[in-house]
């Protein structure tokens, strides 16, 4: 049981941020045509919206199925399924980079399937380096389609591909220290003398966990067959946005459903401090498609309908419903 408290929880902040972002909602509402939106939305109907809710349970199924295949079935699907779940529902409520949710996946995989805490952090950091991928195949994409509609500038155009080198050096620097742990037991070492503190369990669980990636690196099989689900995530997450322009008559180029699903994910992943970005999401998400030239009604109804609904409360649903049926059982 005293374990089991040092589970990740939700605290007072983070609910009190949530409503800050929803109540940023509220100018969005009068200052975009509310009442086109509705009728929009009505356009839209029932099904689009079940069969995007359909599509991003399907997305989160890969997104889980590519951490199970790097597991190497160490851990029951059903337990990989529920904390994966958990993970994105903590990456929702205490918005830090996806941070938040990594340490969690780290802590009740741990807990709950008793893998040791070394493997699943590599398992982890494996996992986030082959889901970068398909999102930087996005980006790259998306602003393409930018850069080809609109004539983006020299500078921006600079901008937008740093940021995405910059990522690749992050993750390639993260990929070369995790393959090689002397820079880390060297960094620990330094730490302990001046500390003056025995951090020997701490180096252990490093060299574990380099030991562990290097082994995951060399599998190519697991690495291929994550990889093919890490698309596969990619296309039923994003596949709700063509869903909802279908819906009301648009039949959109592949490469601006890309950009727009690309934004989107970067919104998320900005660690502004409320969660989600509620609110700030919105107000991004429905200027770009008004500057792309849909109509105000329009614009609110697809940002509302595809990121507010089949998103952010598809994931705060079902996340909770998996925090509370994980917690439930790490504390019998």
């Amino acid at each position: 049981m005293e374990e089991a408290g040092r589970t990740p929880k939700i605290g007072r902040k983070s609910l009190l941020l949530l409503v800050l972002g929803i109540a940023l909602m509220i100018p969005l509402l009068a200052t975009f045509d509310l009442s086109e939106a509705v009728s929009s939305l009505r356009s839209i109907g029932i099904v689009p919206v079940v069969l995007s809710f359909l599509s991003i349970h399907v997305g989160v199924l890969f997104y889980n199925l590519g951490w199970y295949i790097l597991l190497d079935r160490r851990a029951s699907f059903k337990d990989v399924f529920l904390i994966g779940w958990i993970s994105l529902f903590i990456n929702l409520l205490i918005p830090a980079g996806s941070a938040t949710g990594e340490v969690a996946r780290a802590y009740l995989i741990n807990r709950k399937s008793k893998v040791p805490m070394g493997h699943a952090v590599s398992t982890i950091v494996a996992h986030r380096v082959v889901m970068i991928i398909p999102f930087v195949v996005s980006i790259v994409l998306g602003f393409s389609y930018l850069v080809g509609s609109s004539g983006v500038g020299h500078s921006t155009l600079t901008t937008i591909f740093l940021a995405v080198g910059l990522l690749i050096v992050v993750f390639y620097l993260i990929y070369r220290v995790s393959m090689d742990e002397s820079s880390m037991l060297r960094l620990i070492s330094f730490f302990e003398r001046k500390l003056r503190r025995d951090l020997g369990k701490i180096k252990e669980m490093v060299s574990e966990y380099s030991k562990a990636f290097r082994e995951l690196m060399r599998n190519r099989r697991a690495l291929g067959l994550s990889l093919l689900c890490a698309f596969l995530n990619w296309f039923f997450d994003m596949l709700p946005i063509f869903i909802y322009f279908y819906a009301l008559g648009y039949w959109i180029d592949p490469l601006m459903g890309i950009l727009i699903y690309s934004v989107s994910i970067i919104m998320v992943l900005i660690p502004i401090g409320i969660p989600g970005n509620t609110g700030v999401r919105e107000w991004v998400m429905t200027g770009l498609l008004s500057a792309m030239g849909f109509s105000k009604g329009d614009a609110l109804a697809i940002t509302l309908v595809s990121s507010t609904i089949t998103v952010f409360l598809n994931e705060l649903v079902f996340g909770f419903l998996a925090y509370l049926l994980v917690l439930k059982g790490i504390s019998k």
